[in-house]
This record gives structure tokens, C-alpha cells and sequence, in this order.
């Protein structure tokens, strides 16, 4: 008897985790509907890598920006400014930067939409939330928000949690870094609802001085789950404060030029002692004969930029919060129909504070100062906080029709933008100037609105016949306007000694069409694929503000032809992309600065980039897993009128190229992984190389980056607790080991460089200056989940 009742409690439990896995994975299928309308489907014809939630999960424990998690994929370069991965990062795809990928989140666009860009500077905490991300390269598929011209990011959060959870995490390494958080879902309560929550954060010194900070991101959700429908609201916070380093180490001062000692490399900066250098920051220190000072080892002497009370000036620093606020619902009627309607309203808050030293007064629109004991001021030192804010709402609605044979999504996407510039001077070292123009607090020296509004809609549909074959056909009407009012933060001389703000008065109106078309095959394994895209994309704030003495900017356009192949066997897959972009209008760098040393763009007419990516990997054992991918490409512009500086900046030349190649576009880009896997045991080993890149568009080996390898291992170890002490499930413990040959490398970097006839630096020879953005050397963390 009691044996029986042994079996039937067995049984009963057993159909209770049946029913509970059967709602699980019908949330899951609802959750898929949310992204099903940005997100290309297994048989589109475009080239797609997925990350999947066990890969971000243990990505999560690195405390790194999730850029670096994209850039394992083929074509994708992540970098980030502090040296380590954390606080400030930028992802590239097929050479494009941030402001031409794509970024939603279930979804609803995560573009800034003046600048076009996604700050991931406070987003470290998102790979635990997140259950899969897949990249797009090239224009993809339709999305939501800004046109992507080098890729899309779609990032899609876990599905609630039936049980109760919880998740403690933590980690400790290099520099003084940490990351540290928490996961929890209180699972289905009264039949419907779920609550569930995180928080994480990141912490650091940084690896170049001043880089230090502290980031993170939290998360609130609320769930209710009806018998075919979802509704579901969530919040996700993000906020950070942490040191600068856009500048790099740069290869010189205000003053003089280290080229003259014979440092022109990254490589021979660390051996000077400056691989941690930030101008920033600091500044390199004179001896008594009016050189560059040494200490005993012979390393070069730096130090902090002083105020005019002996204090030192700490830091530059980034500050940030954002909130996104989403409320979406997903009606399943019917197995062939699927609905899903979202509002959203994202805030944002951010400044950045900067030590000017001995700047020219006439940078802020400040004209020449006399003291009382008659001494004319034309340059001080100053501290600029130049900041914003941003207000971004809007509604999403897709609909869905899915048979096997016809698969049709059609969907709108309503979208409203409000926003404002501001910048203030906090310090004037010069005390009568401080008393002049501070003593009722900051001066405000620029001040501009600015409103955007993006409405589109898409309808794109795939057959299936003949079995084996799709036919898609993919169209999106987009229609922008963008307004921007007020002063900004250049000067005009007016030629009485005065300057007055360069007045802004934009309202420009683009009415874009972008079709899509492809065809696919796929049989036993076999894939292929064909698909030409068009797409347009409007200019970003910089290219109306900072256009200069250049024509006012026209949008770009953009024709992507792919060609692909992919088999997948029982123990190996391999696959091949073939694609050519051709850019008209696309904007480029001139070589022109803006006065924080930003590269400035302007039209040219004709650019392409071409190439092939590469994808393979080898199961032979259970336990052992080889992978690799690869991006060989071509990036050129034909045709390219360089605006070359001559005099310092005192005028420029124009230098014409029939033929060269696009800065920051390496022709090759390569990813190999050995992952050992038995039991609880994981050991992945990861080494990436990255092709020479140039740091302009005049093709000169003199101004670019050195190609660069390394490699990092991750080992972890899971504990499965059979007993489940106190609670728990699991214990997890691993370690990173990040370049772990301790290169010395830059992932990015800027040039400027110069025509003097006069000091013997012509065209040919010219004078220039390199900041190089470096990576720390060996680094390590270890790290520690307790899952209940």
C-alpha cells in the first residue's frame, strides 16, 4: 500500500512539472512573438549570428560590455576606452560604428535617436537579463527606430519564471574591478501573476589613470498570463559615473611632440612608462632644460592638471542614467495569429565634466579679458560640463499570420523624440574672470531643443513551396522629421573683438522607401541563399552641427547584395556570406576636427564595402567543441577630397584620391574557440586577430593602428546540489584570464596630422599625432553564483 502511494505521488508530480513545463514553454512562444516582427526567421536570407541565454549568462560574470560579447561573432569589433573592457564601450559591424547599427530590446528601439547611437557605457548588467541577442550584418530585416547601415542588434529578455528564483553573483579581479548583483522571480502567484527583479552593478579603477568608475543597471517586472495572451510591464534602469580616456594616449602634449623622442607606437609608450597616459587627466612634466622629465628608470614623468586654489583636478567624468519604461501585450488567438502591441517612454540624463586647460577664451565665446592691473587675458584654464536630456516615446504594433506555407508580420512603429543640449562653464582659474562671469553660479554657453519624430510601418511576407524553398519580400515606408533650435557650442567672430554662438534653426522632413527581397533553399541540412536590400538613413545631429564650411548634409542610401551558403552535419557545420554594400551619400571623415578633436564628415558620393564571412565548427567528441569564424573584406571610396590640415589648422588644402581605403574598416578579422565540456567542467579558449586599420581615409600605413592578436580563457565549474542545502541548486565558480600573453595593443585610436612646409613636414612627410586607445595586459577575475 504504501508503495503505491509512493508511485502515485511520483506520477502526480510528475504531471504537475508536465503542465508547469507546457506553460513554460507557451510563455516562451509568447515572448518569441514580441521579437518575431525585428527578427530574421531561420530561413531568411541574410547573414545572422545568434547568441544564446547560456553564452550571455556566463558572459554576465566578465563584469565587460556586451559589445565585447557581439565582437565574437564574424565582422564585429568591440573596444572599450578604460582599457578593460568595462564603462565606455563601441561596437563596430563590417566597419560601421554605433550610430549605423540598430539596437532594440523586445523589440523597441534603443538608438538615441539624434546621434543615432547606444551609449553602452552603463548596459553591463543587460547579458543577465537578456535570454538571446542576434546580430544582423548588413541591412537585415525591417526594424524599429534608426536604419541600419552596418548591422542590427536584437536583444530579447527572458521569459518570467514559472518557480520561485534566486540568484546571488559576484566577482573580483584585475584593478581593483568588481561585479556584483542579483536575480529573482517570486514565480506564478495566484495562477497569473509573476514579479521579477535584478540588480548588478560593476566597479573599477580602470587601467588608464582616471578611468575609474562605477556602473550598472536594474530591472522590475511584472507579468500576467492569461490561457493565450500576456501583458507585461517592465522597467530597466541604467546609470553610471566613471573617468574619461576618449583621448587615449596620445603621442605628444598641447606643447610639443614625443615623435621627436622617438615615441610613435603604442608599443614604444608602454616601454616610456605611458601605456596608462591620459591628456585628460594629466599632463607630462618638464625639467629644468625645458624637457620631458624622467625618473630614475627612465620613464617619463606625469602629473595631474592643477587648480588655481593647489588642488588637483580628479578626473574627466562620464555621467549617465536612462530608463526605459515598457508595457507590451502579446494575444495569441488562434495557432495561425499572433498579436503584439507595446508603449514605451524612455528617459535619459547625462553630462560630462572636462579640465580645458589653457584654452582661448574665444572657445567659449568669451572675448579677450583685462585684469585691473591691465594684463590681457586670452587664455586660462577652465572646467565645461556639457551635457543633455533626452524624452523618447512611442508605440509599436505587429501582427502575424503563420501557416507553414505563408508567413506574413505587418507592423507600425510610432515614435517621438524631445531633447536638450546645455553647456556650462563651472571653473575659470583666472580669479577677476571667476568673479566676472561665475558669481551667480555656472555660465551657460550654449543651449539648444530639439525634437525628432520617426514614424514607419512595414509589411514583409515569406512563402514556402515546392518544400524545400522561401521567397521573401520585405517593404518599410519611413517617415522622419527632425527639428533642432537654439545656440550651439561654436563660435562666429563677429570682427569687433566679439563672437556670438553659431545659431541653430534646423527642420528638415525624409520620406524613405526600403525594399527587400531574397530567396532561400534549405534541404537535409543545406542552406542557400540570395538578397538585395535597399535602405536609407537620415543625417545625425553632428552632421547639421558640425558641418562647417561643408554642404548641408543629404541623407544616405544604401544597396546590400548577399550570397550565402551554410551546412549543417551531425558533427560539423560550415558556412560562407558573400555581400557588397554600396554607399551613395555615405559620410565620411574629412579630416577636419571638431574642437574636441572629433573626426568631422561630410557626403561622398560613391564608397562600397565588400567581402566574404566564414563560419565553421567540429564536434569529433561529446565533450569537445572547435570553432571558428572569419571576415575578409574590401572597404574603399572612390573619388575622396581630403581636407588636409596646414599650419596647425590655420587653413586647410584639399587632396584629391581616386581610390582609398575607409578608416577603422580592417580587411580581415578572425575568431577561433576550443570548448572543453564534461560534467559540471567548462574551459573555453578564445583568440581573436585583427588586421592593420587605418585612422583615416587617405590610406597612409604611417597613420594607422598596428594589426593586433589575444586570446582569453574562461574555466568555470557548476556544483549541482543534490540536497539542495538551504535552498539552493547550484554553485558556480570560474575564473577569466583575459590576453593572457599580456600583449600590448590599441583596438582604436584618432590621428591628426598637419602640412608644415616650413619645419620640413610636406605632404609627403607630415607632421602627425596618434591617440591610441590601448588594452590593459594580462588581467584576471573570478567569480562566484549561487543559484536557489
Amino acid at each position: 500500500m504504501k508503495k503505491d502511494l509512493i508511485i502515485i505521488a511520483a506520477l502526480l508530480a510528475a504531471g504537475a512539472t508536465k503542465a508547469e513545463t507546457t506553460d513554460s514553454v507557451k510563455t516562451v512562444n509568447l515572448q518569441d512573438v514580441v521579437v518575431n516582427g525585428v527578427r530574421a526567421q531561420k530561413n531568411a536570407p541574410y547573414a545572422v549570428a545568434n547568441i544564446s541565454q547560456k553564452k550571455l549568462e556566463t558572459f554576465s560574470k566578465s563584469g565587460q560590455e556586451l559589445p565585447f560579447l557581439l565582437a565574437q561573432t564574424p565582422g564585429v569589433i568591440g573596444w572599450g576606452e578604460n582599457g578593460l573592457g568595462t564603462g565606455t564601450a563601441h561596437l563596430r559591424i563590417r566597419g560601421a560604428a554605433d550610430s549605423r547599427i540598430n539596437v532594440t530590446l523586445d523589440g523597441v528601439p534603443l538608438n538615441s535617436p539624434e546621434d543615432q547611437t547606444v551609449f553602452w557605457a552603463n548596459m553591463n548588467s543587460y547579458a543577465t537579463l537578456i535570454r538571446s541577442a542576434q546580430i544582423q550584418r548588413g541591412i537585415g530585416t525591417s526594424t524599429n527606430g534608426d536604419g541600419a547601415f552596418g548591422g542590427t542588434v536584437s536583444l530579447a529578455t527572458l521569459a518570467p519564471s514559472y518557480t520561485p528564483s534566486f540568484e546571488l553573483t559576484g566577482s573580483y579581479g584585475s584593478y581593483n574591478t568588481y561585479n556584483t548583483g542579483a536575480n529573482f522571480s517570486t514565480g506564478l502567484m495566484g495562477k497569473h501573476l509573476i514579479f521579477d527583479g535584478a540588480y548588478h552593478e560593476t566597479a573599477t579603477d580602470g587601467y588608464i589613470h582616471g578611468t575609474g568608475g562605477r556602473s550598472g543597471s536594474y530591472y522590475g517586472g511584472l507579468t500576467w498570463i492569461g490561457d493565450n495572451f500576456q501583458i507585461r510591464y517592465k522597467n530597466i534602469g541604467n546609470f553610471e559615473k566613471t573617468g574619461q580616456a576618449w583621448n587615449g594616449v596620445t603621442a605628444g602634449d598641447n606643447d610639443m611632440s614625443l615623435m621627436d623622442y622617438g615615441v610613435k607606437t603604442y608599443k614604444d609608450m608602454y616601454e616610456a612608462g605611458l601605456g596608462k597616459y591620459n591628456t585628460l587627466y594629466e599632463t607630462l612634466k618638464y625639467d629644468d632644460k625645458g624637457n620631458f622629465a624622467k625618473d630614475a628608470n627612465g620613464k617619463y614623468i606625469t602629473e595631474r592638471y592643477q587648480m588655481n586654489d593647489g588642488s588637483y583636478w580628479d578626473k574627466t567624468t562620464d555621467n549617465y542614467y536612462q530608463n526605459h519604461n515598457i508595457l507590451s501585450a502579446v494575444w495569441q488567438p488562434s495557432e495561425h495569429w499572433s498579436h503584439n502591441i507595446a508603449i514605451h517612454y524612455t528617459y535619459g540624463y547625462g553630462y560630462y565634466k572636462e579640465f580645458r586647460p589653457n584654452n582661448k577664451l574665444k572657445k567659449f565665446g568669451l572675448t579677450n579679458f583685462t585684469t585691473s592691473d591691465g594684463e590681457t587675458v586670452k587664455k586660462t584654464d577652465f572646467v565645461r560640463k556639457k551635457g543633455l536630456t533626452e524624452n523618447t516615446y512611442g508605440a509599436i504594433y505587429n501582427v502575424n499570420y503563420n501557416d507553414g506555407t505563408w508567413n506574413v508580420t505587418g507592423g507600425v512603429n510610432l515614435q517621438q523624440f524631445h531633447g536638450n543640449h546645455f553647456g556650462d562653464l563651472t571653473y575659470i582659474a583666472n580669479k577677476e574672470m571667476s568673479e566676472k562671469y561665475l558669481s551667480s553660479g555656472n555660465y551657460k554657453y550654449y543651449d539648444s531643443d530639439a525634437h525628432k519624430y520617426d514614424y514607419s510601418g512595414f509589411f514583409k511576407t515569406d512563402y514556402h513551396f515546392n518544400n524545400y524553398w522561401d521567397a521573401f519580400m520585405d517593404i518599410q515606408l519611413r517617415l522622419v522629421e527632425y527639428k533642432t533650435k537654439g545656440i550651439n557650442d561654436k563660435f562666429i567672430s563677429n570682427g569687433d573683438g566679439t563672437y556670438s554662438n553659431q545659431k541653430l534653426d534646423i527642420n528638415e522632413h525624409y520620406n524613405f522607401v526600403n525594399p527587400k527581397a531574397g530567396i532561400t533553399y534549405m534541404n537535409n541540412g543545406h542552406k542557400a541563399y540570395a538578397s538585395i536590400a535597399y535602405s536609407n538613413r537620415e543625417p545625425e545631429r553632428n552632421n547639421f552641427t558640425d558641418n562647417g564650411s561643408y554642404p548641408f548634409p543629404t541623407p544616405e542610401r544604401l544597396t546590400d547584395i548577399e550570397l550565402g551558403y551554410e551546412y549543417s552535419g551531425n558533427k560539423w557545420h560550415a558556412g560562407i556570406n558573400l555581400y557588397y554594400m554600396y554607399y551613395s551619400n555615405q559620410f565620411v571623415q574629412t579630416g577636419a576636427k571638431s574642437d574636441i578633436g572629433e573626426n568631422l564628415t561630410t557626403n561622398v558620393k560613391s564608397s562600397y564595402r565588400m567581402g566574404a564571412e566564414i563560419t565553421a565548427g567540429w564536434n569529433p567528441l561529446s565533450w569537445l567543441t572547435v570553432e571558428g569564424n572569419a571576415a575578409l573584406s574590401r572597404n574603399r571610396i572612390k573619388n575622396f577630397d581630403e581636407s588636409a590640415s596646414v599650419d596647425w589648422d590655420d587653413s586647410y588644402r584639399t587632396i584629391h584620391y581616386d581610390n582609398s581605403t575607409l578608416a577603422f574598416s580592417p580587411s580581415t578579422i578572425l575568431n577561433g574557440f576550443v570548448n572543453l565540456h564534461y560534467r559540471g567542467v567548462q574551459a573555453i579558449w578564445h583568440t581573436n586577430f585583427v588586421s592593420s586599420q587605418y585612422l583615416d581615409n587617405t590610406q597612409n600605413s604611417d597613420r594607422s593602428l598596428p594589426c593586433y592578436s589575444q586570446t582569453d580563457i574562461n574555466l568555470n565549474y557548476t556544483f549541482k546540489i543534490a540536497k539542495k542545502v538551504i535552498g539552493m541548486k547550484e554553485l558556480i565558480i570560474g575564473a577569466n584570464f583575459n590576453n593572457i600573453f599580456d600583449r600590448h595593443y590599441a583596438s582604436s585610436g584618432w590621428v591628426y596630422s598637419s602640412i608644415i612646409d616650413s619645419y620640413n613636414h610636406p605632404n609627403e612627410n607630415r607632421y602627425y599625432q596618434i591617440g591610441f586607445i590601448p588594452n590593459a595586459g594580462f588581467t584576471a577575475m573570478g567569480y562566484i553564483t549561487l543559484k536557489f
